[in-house]
Order: C-alpha cells, then sequence, then structure tokens
C-alpha cells in the first residue's frame, strides 16, 4: 500500500429491530384472535338434554323453539354410557341463556293423538323440534332430562297444584279433566300406584282464577259423566257433555250444607269418593268391629253396604267372605256365615274419639243383653241389594240374658229373621190357624147355603116366568086397567080425606063432639061401674059401706 492512499476502516454496528414486514402476519393474528373471541363470546351455552329416544331428532337440523321461535340447535347426539338413553349436545342462542333454568322442561313434538286431540301434524313437513319452556328455579343449569309427553301445566302457570288419592277402583289418566260444576278447570299431570298402601295418587293442577274454589272443606268425586239414581220416586239418568262420558275426570264441591271453609294456598292432600253422593256423608275415623252370623242365606249383602238402624245409617259391612281359621266346614248343617261390620260411635252422637270406643262398646253389649239384634233386610227389590238393620227382638220381653259370644277376636252380634223371614213365619203361623180350622164343616153348611140359594133362585125363576107369562096374557091388560082405575080411586078418596080437605074437617068436627059426649056419660058410667043396678032402682049419693073397723 502506498504511502498516500488512505486507510478506510469498516464499523460494524445494529441494523433496524423489527422489519414492516412482520407488521402483516402480526395484524393477521390479531384480526383471527379477535373474531375466534367475538365468535366465541357470541355463543349461547352449551347444554345436555337426556332423551329416551332420539326419533325425529337430526344433529344441525333439529331446532330448540320457544314460542314457535328458534332459541336453539342441537348439536351432537350421542348414547349415554349404559347406552340405554339419548344424550343430546344441544347449542343456546346467548341471549336467550336466561331462560335455562334448574326446573326448565324441553319436550320434543311429533305427531300425537290423545284425550285432548290431535297434536303435532305440522311436524309431518317441517320435521320434529324440541319445545323449551323456561323455568322459575333461582340457579342456572346445563344438563336437563327431556319429557316423553309435553306437560299438562307448563311450570309457572298461576294456579294450585294438588295432591288426590283413591283406592284405586276407577282409575284416572294423566291429563283427565279436574271439574266444577260441569267446567273444566285443571287436569290431572301426574298418576303413581303406592303398592305398599295399594292407593293411587294424582297430582292435579287448578289453574287460577278457579284455584280460589278449593277450600278446606271442598270434597271430590269420580265424574263418570253418566248418572243413574234408584229410588222410590223412581228412575233419574243424568248425563254430562259427551267429552265428560269419554274421558271421565274428577268433580269437586262444597257439600251442600257445609261452609265454604278457608281457602287453600299451597299443595293439600284430598281423598277422591266413589261417588257425588257420598261427599254429603260425614267421614268418621273411630268405629268398632262386631261379627253378625247368619244361618240364612246373605244373597245381595256386598262389603259396604250399609249397617242401619231404624232407617239411621249407623255402619258399614266390611267382610262377607268366610276365611277365618275357626271355619273348618261351611257344608255342616248348623254352619253359620259370618259378616264383619262396623259401628261408628259418632253416628249416635258420641264424640269421634278414640277414648269414648270403650264405653260405647260396653253400652252395645249392653243393648245386646236387652234384645237387640241384626237382620238382613232388602234395600231394592230391583238390584235384590241387601243391608243389615239394627233392631230389638219383641219376643224376648226386653231380657235376653246370656254371655256375649266372641268368634275371630269379635264381639258377636246375634241374629233374627229378617223382613223375609219374619213374613215367612206369619205366613206360617197363620197357614196352621188355618189348619186348625173345622174347614169340613164349614164347607158342607157353604154347600148346604148354596144348595138352598140354588133352589130358591129356582123358584124365583119360576115365578119370573109365570109372571112374565101372566102379563103376556091379553086378559091380564084389562086387570091391569082396571086396577089402575081402583087406584086412581083409591087415590082421589085418599085427597078427600087429606088434611084440609072439607071431609077431613067434617071429620075433626065429628071426632070433638063425640069427645065432648063421652066426657059427659063420664060420670053415668062410673056410678054404672059401682052400682049397675041404680038404671032400675035407682041411686043416690050414699056412700059405699065399708066393713067395721076398717077405719079404726
Amino acid at each position: 500500500m502506498s504511502e498516500g492512499a488512505k486507510k478506510v476502516i469498516a464499523r460494524v454496528g445494529r441494523g433496524p429491530g423489527i422489519s414492516t414486514i412482520w407488521l402483516v402476519p402480526a395484524a393477521a393474528i390479531v384480526i383471527g384472535a379477535w373474531m375466534v373471541y367475538a365468535h366465541w363470546s357470541s355463543l349461547g351455552p352449551l347444554i345436555e338434554i337426556t332423551f329416551v329416544s332420539g326419533e325425529g331428532i337430526e344433529a344441525g337440523k333439529t331446532k330448540i323453539k320457544r314460542k314457535n321461535v328458534p332459541v336453539g340447535e342441537v348439536l351432537e347426539l350421542r348414547l349415554s354410557d349404559d347406552a340405554e338413553r339419548v344424550v343430546l349436545s344441544v347449542r343456546i342462542n346467548k341471549q336467550e341463556a336466561r331462560l335455562l333454568r334448574e326446573d326448565s322442561q324441553f319436550w320434543v313434538v311429533r305427531p300425537r293423538v290423545g284425550k285432548g286431540g290431535i297434536s303435532g301434524l305440522n311436524t309431518l313437513l317441517s320435521g320434529a323440534y324440541i319445545v323449551l319452556s323456561p323455568g322459575s328455579g333461582e340457579g342456572p343449569a346445563h344438563q336437563f332430562t327431556g319429557l316423553e309427553t309435553p306437560p299438562f301445566t307448563p311450570p309457572g302457570t298461576p294456579g294450585l297444584h294438588i295432591t288426590l288419592d283413591s283406592d284405586g277402583n276407577r282409575p284416572l289418566g294423566e291429563g283427565d279433566p279436574v271439574l266444577f260444576h260441569g267446567i273444566e278447570v285443571g287436569k290431572i299431570e301426574y298418576v303413581h300406584f303406592n303398592s305398599d298402601e295399594r292407593r293411587t295418587y294424582y297430582n292435579a293442577f287448578v289453574a287460577a282464577p278457579y284455584d280460589r274454589l278449593i277450600t278446606t272443606n271442598t270434597r271430590f268425586w269420580f265424574s263418570s259423566g253418566l248418572s243413574v239414581d234408584l229410588s222410590a220416586d223412581g228412575i233419574r239418568l243424568e248425563m254430562a257433555s259427551l267429552t265428560t262420558v269419554i274421558s271421565g275426570g274428577v268433580s269437586f264441591d262444597v257439600p251442600v250444607g257445609q261452609p265454604e271453609g278457608e281457602h287453600i294456598t299451597e299443595r293439600a292432600f284430598f281423598t277422591i269418593y266413589p261417588r257425588e253422593s257420598d261427599i254429603h256423608e260425614a267421614q268418621y275415623e273411630h268405629a268398632l268391629s262386631y261379627m253378625v252370623m247368619f244361618d240364612d242365606s246373605i244373597r245381595g249383602l256386598k262389603p259396604g253396604a250399609p249397617v242401619e238402624y231404624r232407617g239411621v245409617k249407623v255402619g258399614n259391612v266390611i267382610r262377607t267372605d268366610i276365611v277365618y281359621p275357626e271355619i273348618e266346614n261351611m257344608l255342616m248343617p248348623r254352619a253359620r256365615i259370618p259378616v264383619l261390620i262396623e259401628i261408628i260411635p259418632a253416628r249416635f252422637g258420641f264424640p269421634d274419639e278414640e277414648a269414648i270406643l270403650p264405653e260405647v262398646d260396653g253400652r252395645l253389649v249392653d243393648l245386646v243383653g236387652v234384645g237387640l239384634r241384626a237382620g238382613l233386610a232388602t234395600g231394592s227389590l230391583l238390584t235384590g241389594r241387601k243391608y243389615i238393620e239394627l233392631q230389638y227382638d219383641r219376643d224376648l220381653g226386653g231380657d235376653a240374658g246370656g254371655d256375649v259370644e266372641v268368634f275371630a277376636g269379635y264381639k258377636v252380634i246375634p241374629t233374627i229373621d229378617g223382613q223375609l223371614g219374619q213374613l215367612l213365619d206369619n205366613a206360617s203361623r197363620t197357614l196352621e190357624v188355618i189348619n186348625k180350622l173345622p174347614l169340613d164343616e164349614v164347607l158342607d153348611s157353604a154347600q148346604t147355603a148354596l144348595d138352598e140359594i140354588a133352589a130358591t133362585l129356582a123358584e124365583f125363576r119360576k115365578s119370573a116366568t109365570e109372571l112374565d107369562e101372566i102379563l103376556t096374557d091379553p086378559a091380564s091388560h084389562e086387570l091391569i086397567g082396571s086396577l089402575n082405575k081402583t087406584l086412581i080411586s083409591f087415590q082421589q078418596l085418599a085427597l078427600d080425606f087429606s088434611e084440609g080437605s072439607a071431609t077431613h074437617a067434617e071429620l075433626q068436627n065429628s071426632l070433638r063432639s063425640l069427645g065432648q059426649t063421652l066426657q059427659e056419660l063420664e060420670p053415668v058410667l062410673k056410678i054404672l061401674r059401682r052400682q049397675p043396678n041404680s038404671l032400675i032402682f035407682g041411686g043416690g049419693d050414699d056412700e059405699d059401706l065399708e066393713p067395721k073397723g076398717a077405719r079404726e
């Protein structure tokens, strides 16, 4: 290198930090992240709904609707862990997330045919969809169990939920109406049979404002829509609407003569009576059980038949079977048929309390000792139904005596012949009296009298024939004419001598003159009676001779 050349020295330093080219991917990342966030934040909650079947449900197509407005969509279907149910993954719109509560309900709308009619026909073209019914619970939820059938009362509907129970003799079904005076005011929502208690329970809902009709004195009964009443006045047939006849239901009201009671504001329990007439009978909790042993047939006597005293119901028949260890052979000639009855002390005017039962039992035993008996009576000749009637046996004279019999642990009320038995006894006694009568002699006398009557009738018939011959003879006509003339003359003579006629007046004057003459002759007749010879020798006023000493 020459001396005149310059020395060049290179400097090494740091260049620019970030190239502007990297701003493009950075901006893309930011925009993408914002888009992801915006999309994620706009999504509603993801929930799971479990159904028994996924029939008609398709992922990406089946909508979730509220009042026929889409509020979500089914994203996925899968089986549960036990493969017994179908689990749906559903996305709900963010703005509708407030509808998800603990008691929210979901059900699938499909074509259905039920008591309420036909529904869901629009899904034949559009396909099935799921309805969301929002709840009123406090906290949100994300897992739900779908309903297999639409609820009869959506949550939040104003009204009153009640529970009804019965012995199951006339079961109701879900959707059956609750009626008041024939108007539907609610429905049966749920039916449950308790096998331990052998009773059926019904959850019912009465919509507002009819829920104010439910009070503490309200009574429910099965409404069949068809009522037949057989009484002494005849047969009365009442029929409700055709819908009620087909679907049945349950009706309620307050019994006549009772106050309305206090209004029910929360779930309460009521018993369903078999028929409307039963709600007017007061319900009692305490009763005494007795056994009645019958020698005759009890055909027509059923459990539930009344036990009456002088026409007043005092109890019921409980059992009419013969399943008792004490009975070994019912075919024995003197075998008796046991009938278990209950007598309710409150129906006699006693308090409906358990403490009063021993006292009432003692009184009934005393009454049995003075002749209280139980007999069969026929309640209806048309149906043949019978009941038990308590009465006193008059033949005992008020002194039955003896100890009370016990059968199967129950005290026995002795029996007396029923109405039919007493009638047959009276007829038998009457026949015995008739058999003792001298009927042969009576019949002979009656036959003789009949013969005499027949002979008299023959004579009368003969006389009538002769009279008829006389009347038909021409000569009798002249005789009849003469008789008529004679009668006319006699009638004229009677008129001449009748009161007020001249002949009658002359006759009266003659009679008066004769009376005066007889009065004038009376003294002469007295003298002649004392002295018959006075007309020859004359007579004076001398006194009659009297024996001496007559006046002493």
